[in-house]
């Protein structure tokens, strides 16, 4: 049975949060905080619907968008107003897990297949609102998307079982033996809409209610449980903390098995304090939440080191990591700080990698990895697959793009045609062999 989901749902107006797509009552004159607060309440994606009816409001929208997935770290989901391939572009360059084509329009199901294409299934929901669409469409489905958004009410537990893809269901406003007995049923994901706005400081509960139903919901499952691993003389472990993006070390606590259940539960980082002999939900009071990546247990079993997405500053005393102290401190050392604590100063800002090199080479990589492991639907290999005169043909539709995107007064535009343009020229540089390593080389020499 897959894991179920909890998504609330932020309808966006005129860079307001409105009640929903028939009702504009204004609910929030900040979006940016609303998401912030479903995060708080512990939601595993947001579902971020776009209202307006012109261009013009839909690029305010998206740039409206993009700062909501710089605020929040659960992923986004992006819907409304897609007519064209530019949409669901600006969609998933503004920070977008996965952007929803609306299957009431016959121009996003022709849409589909290209989309898929270029993006892949995975950064693709199909919004269907009956049963037969459902039906005629569900060969597409099957092979162009990841899941479905359905919106039928009458028919919600019959489509679940016959979708083609996994179900993400807008429910109505039903009792919570209901909710649980839809959430029972193998082929949906996830609850999404104003069932899960309305109830998310009861999320918690529900998820505890629905786990002593056998319903299994958000939560990391460990490869090693509490048992394994290896505890100090205080019965704890020590928990190293390390920003996933800039690999600097910012702390270190420790967990109890209280601690470390609720940060596989959670998805935040828990400790436990020894000072103030409690549990401690790092940020609880500061907003200054970790919210986990990845963990991983040392040799021994006996340390964890925990690659996390840091909001704000991790240190007490204001500093972007608590290692400042220097003993034997490198030669920029001291810029390095500097730099960190200025980039990370604003509260709920997110740290990105200050290192471009380290960003193309990681890009470079997976494209790589798709030269050499080819993966059935992935876009890179559709390129390599047609060879260099393809290759060469996109690589100059995309330095077109750049000049027009110039002309555009939106400066984002730009900075999306220039992501496309590096994309396409690092699979020609990977299918002429040559390296970042090459190029850096060659730009010292001049």
């Amino acid at each position: 049975m897959l894991t179920k989901k909890m998504v609330p749902c932020i309808w966006l107006y005129q860079n307001t949060a409105v009640a929903d797509a028939q009702d504009m009552t204004e609910i929030s004159p900040d979006p940016v905080s609303l998401a912030r607060s479903y995060e708080a309440g512990q939601c595993d994606e947001l579902l971020v619907c776009d209202l307006s009816a012109d261009d013009r409001s839909h690029d305010e929208a998206i740039d409206m968008i993009r700062e909501i997935c710089s605020a929040v770290s659960i992923p986004v989901l992006g819907a409304g107003h897609i007519r064209r391939m530019e949409d669901v572009k600006k969609l998933l360059y503004a920070g977008c897990r996965q952007a929803v084509l609306d299957y009431d329009r016959e121009d996003n199901v022709e849409l589909t297949r290209e989309v898929s294409l270029k993006f892949g299934p995975d950064r693709l929901l199909a919004r269907i609102t009956n049963s037969r669409i459902l039906k005629e469409t569900a060969a597409l489905l099957s092979e162009n998307v990841s899941g479905v958004l359905l919106t039928d009410i009458f028919t919600l537990k019959t489509d679940v079982s016959v979708s083609p893809v996994p179900v993400l269901a807008v429910p109505p406003d039903i009792s919570l033996d209901k909710l649980i007995e839809l959430m029972k049923l193998e082929n949906l994901y996830g609850i999404a809409g104003r069932l899960v706005n309305d109830n998310v400081r009861e999320l918690e509960a529900i998820r505890k209610l629905s786990a002593e139903a056998g319903v299994s919901t958000s939560g990391a499952e460990p490869a090693f449980s509490w048992q394994e691993l290896k505890k100090n003389s205080d019965g704890m472990v020590p928990v190293i903390v390390q920003d996933w993006q800039t690999d600097t070390v910012l702390m270190q606590a420790y967990m109890d098995e209280e601690a470390y259940l609720a940060t596989l539960r959670t998805g935040k980082m828990t400790y436990f304090s020894r000072s103030r002999k409690q549990l401690w939900v790092k940020g609880e009071t500061s907003g200054h939440f970790q919210y986990v990546k990845s963990l991983r247990a040392d040799c021994d079993l006996d340390t964890i080191l925990a690659r996390v997405e840091q909001i704000g500053p991790a240190c007490h005393t204001g500093s972007y990591s608590c290692f400042f102290n220097d003993i034997i401190p490198s030669q920029d050392a001291q810029n390095e700080k500097a730099s960190r604590d200025e980039n990370s100063s604003e509260k709920g800002q997110r740290q990105l990698p200050h290192d471009p090199a380290r960003v193309f080479e990681e890009v470079y990589g997976v494209i790589l990895d798709r030269k050499e492991h080819p993966k059935e639907g992935s876009y890179t290999n559709y390129l390599f697959d047609k060879g260099i005169d393809k290759i060469l043909k996109k690589l100059g539709e995309e330095a077109t793009e750049i000049v027009i995107a110039a002309k555009n007064p939106n400066p984002n535009e730009i900075k999306y045609e220039i992501c496309d343009f590096l994309y396409h020229m690092m699979v020609l540089m990977a299918e002429k062999g040559i390296t970042w390593e090459e190029i850096m080389e060659e730009l010292a020499k001049r």
